[in-house]
């Protein structure tokens, strides 16, 4: 189900993405997938139209809206990609992979960065979710 990492089990997983989820919407489902850089850019290209690798893309399910269903997108995540941001940014792998699901998790809620009302509100809840995690503030420069 999970490529295995040095620390990837699924319940790391879960609680990177229940961090962003109320109470509320516990039975909802995300499909994560890990790919290799060419995969991602091929991904991006195809769907962004951006000729480039990227960290994570999030592919919000419309079919929650005509169905009854709990499923509320895919989460393609490029593993490559996040160890070297982790290394470029020094911080630990692990605490960038949360970040980065966490992010993409967002996305999949609805939420964006288009603009800097919805970037500073998306920001927030990143920071609240990391921290509430045992991670630091991945904004802050060490």
């Amino acid at each position: 189900m999970f490529k295995k990492t040095i620390f990837s089990k699924k319940k790391k997983y879960i609680s990177w993405i229940k961090a962003n989820i109320k109470k509320k919407q516990t039975n909802l489902e995300i499909t994560i997938r890990i790919v290799k850089e060419s995969s991602m850019k091929y991904l991006n290209y195809k769907y962004r139209n951006k000729n480039k690798v990227t960290n994570i893309l999030s592919f919000p399910s419309t079919t929650n809206k005509i169905i009854k269903s709990h499923f509320i997108g895919d989460l393609v995540i490029c593993g490559t990609i996040i160890k070297k941001e982790a290394q470029m940014k020094k911080q630990t792998i692990e605490s960038h992979w949360a970040h980065v699901v966490i992010h993409g998790t967002l996305h999949l809620l609805g939420y964006n960065h288009k603009n800097l009302k919805n970037f500073k509100k998306m920001k927030d809840l990143e920071i609240k979710a990391m921290v509430s995690l045992g991670y630091c503030n991945p904004y802050i420069k060490y």
